[in-house]
């Protein structure tokens, strides 16, 4: 077995949180890491809420309150929804009230600063002469040079690619529309092209949306990326020299996830922190973003890593999309309250079912590739140029997953193999050996969860994918078992629904990372082991028999799952 750290993106809590930015890395990495502890692996889930963000400080102004009182109050309701979506890490930072954060950024700046992998540049920054101030990230507003997607001054949501004054088109202050000028300023800075060779050794023969990423990046000189600036609200530099400049959180980001390890691992009572995890060269690191913040995943953190020389690198970044409302019904109820009206584990089955997966040879818009649209969906209000869309949410849509393959489907499958064993068999599974098409639906369904949440080639999309092909195909089968039984050929009914009964074991385990919930509910229900610290059904081999003959089941199982009104 192996040793896995999982890492989500640091959410910003300057606005309520809606549902689209959550689910683009946190759900992922929940999903992954639920099915790496179901195989038995030791995995650490870490994150953190980046309350120093700049764009905390933007909108509290905007608000007329305090960057503190904002990160805290929306940070809650992040927190709140992570819960309520069952997609909480092990461990969820907050460094405004976590002193441990701030002590672990300053270390590893230190630590480059002293090894000569920092240095101080002069660099253009954004000005608003009305205002009388610099502007940074939010601050400022326009359009991504790369794909025409409005843009603030960081990374564009759309291609990813970082913003600053030479790639913003049509700047404007975002207080007062002014056009900024642009001005020289000493900030402290770390040069990325002295890294490039070694990202490449890195990510030589990657073949996913992070390999297709450098590549384009690669294509012009890396640049070099502030990592200081003048701010009120951040983590000061600690260099006398530098008084008034905070640090950047892009910069920040990956310390603070050697500091989010760190209080795990005490919560834990582990002696060995999160420096000798991450370190370890057979600890595996998986890192979730979203497309926001693909260049500091990818590219950033990474170059760090290398600079330090200390951690690892991540094995695999996951490239999520982040989900919009397809139109104003569904916008409606994209706020966090929906979670509390909902059924999580329908909508985490929605979600991943309908998740836009891009393959290499599509991996990001731009204005000289051809046409890959990411979905079927319809285009979102930004559109990039070459006409792809970011993945939508439909309420009409997750109506009918809800109607079709969940309530109308799966639990009509369940009951219906429950009544079957009830009125023939006194609710005991059969004792003939399993047989007919549902064994062999039974194996497949093992091998295609397995290899699509992988790390190697983790795609949840396909895991719900395999998960719905099965329910409609069993729905398909117990007409036949009728027909069987009505034919009077009673040992290849009793055969075929004992294959039913372990089909539903099967698909009980196999989709516990994406509905653990409801797993873990019909898991009790069929008598199925499940792990007392995961709170997951065991991981079961192809042949392995989950429900073994002579087990009495339920004539019945309660409602799960609701249709959406």
């Amino acid at each position: 077995m192996n040793t896995y750290v999982v890492t989500s993106a640091p959410p910003s809590p300057d606005a309520d949180p809606h549902l689209g930015r959550l689910t683009g890395s946190f759900l992922g990495a929940d999903v992954l890491t639920r099915h790496l502890r179901q195989r038995g692996h030791h995995v650490r889930y870490v994150g953190y809420c980046d309350e120093y963000s700049p764009r905390v400080a933007s909108r509290a102004a905007e608000a007329g309150v305090t960057p503190h009182a904002l990160a805290r109050v929306v940070g809650d309701r992040i927190a709140d929804a992570l819960a309520l979506g069952a997609m909480r890490p092990d461990w969820f930072t907050r460094p405004l009230t976590d002193a441990a954060h701030a002590q672990w950024v300053r270390r590893f700046f230190l630590a480059l600063w002293e090894a000569g992998a920092l240095e101080a540049r002069e660099l253009p920054v954004f000005r608003c002469a009305p205002c009388d101030r610099y502007l940074h990230g939010a601050d400022v507003r326009g359009g991504c040079r790369h794909c025409a997607a409005p843009v603030d001054g960081a990374s564009c949501g759309t291609c990813g690619l970082p913003q600053g004054p030479e790639e913003l088109v049509d700047p404007r202050c975002a207080d007062c529309g002014t056009v900024p000028d642009t001005v020289l300023r000493r900030r402290i800075a770390f040069p990325l092209e002295r890294h490039r060779e070694r990202l490449v050794a890195h990510y030589a023969g990657a073949r996913d949306r992070a390999g297709a990423f450098l590549d384009r990046l690669l294509a012009a000189e890396l640049p070099v990326v502030p990592v200081s600036g003048v701010a009120d609200h951040g983590i000061p530099v600690p260099l006398p020299e530098w008084e008034g400049h905070v640090l950047d959180t892009a910069f920040s980001g990956v310390w603070g996830l050697f500091a989010a390890t760190e209080r795990l691992a005490e919560a834990y009572g582990e002696k060995d922190g999160a420096l000798p995890l991450w370190s370890d060269p057979d600890t595996r690191i998986v890192s979730f973003t979203g497309v926001d913040q693909l260049f500091a995943h990818v590219v950033l953190w990474p170059a760090l890593l290398l600079a330090e020389g200390t951690p690892g690198l991540p094995a695999r970044v996951v490239a999520g999309e982040d989900v919009r409302p397809r139109d104003a019904e569904s916008s409606a109820v994209w706020g966090v309250d929906f979670l509390r009206r909902t059924n999580a584990d329908a909508l985490r089955f929605h979600l991943c079912l309908t998740a836009a997966e891009r393959t290499e040879d599509e991996p990001f818009p731009s204005h000289s590739s051809p046409n890959h649209p990411s979905s079927n969906h319809p285009s979102s209000n930004h559109p990039s140029p070459n006409g792809s869309s970011p993945a939508e949410f439909s309420l009409g849509e997750y109506a009918d997953t809800v109607a079709t393959v969940l309530a109308g489907g799966l639990e009509t499958w369940t009951d219906t193999v429950l009544d079957l064993l009830a009125g023939d068999f006194h609710r005991t599974v059969p004792p003939a050996a399993p047989d007919g098409p549902m064994t062999a639906e039974r194996r497949d369904l093992t091998r295609r969860i397995a290899d699509a949440l992988a790390p190697g080639t983790y795609a949840p999309a396909r895991a719900a994918e395999a998960l719905a092909a099965v329910v409609e195909r069993a729905l398909i089968d117990v007409h036949r078992l009728r027909v069987l039984r009505d034919a009077g050929q009673e040992r290849e009914y009793a055969t075929g629904l004992a294959a039913h009964v372990e089909l539903l074991a099967a698909f009980t385990v196999t989709a516990a990372p994406l509905m653990p919930g409801w797993s873990a509910f019909l898991a009790g229900e069929l008598g199925i082991a499940v792990d007392r610290e995961t709170r997951l059904p065991l991981w079961a081999g192809e042949d392995e028999r989950l429900v073994p003959a002579g087990t009495v089941l339920p004539e019945s199982v309660p409602v799960y799952f609701h249709e959406q009104g």
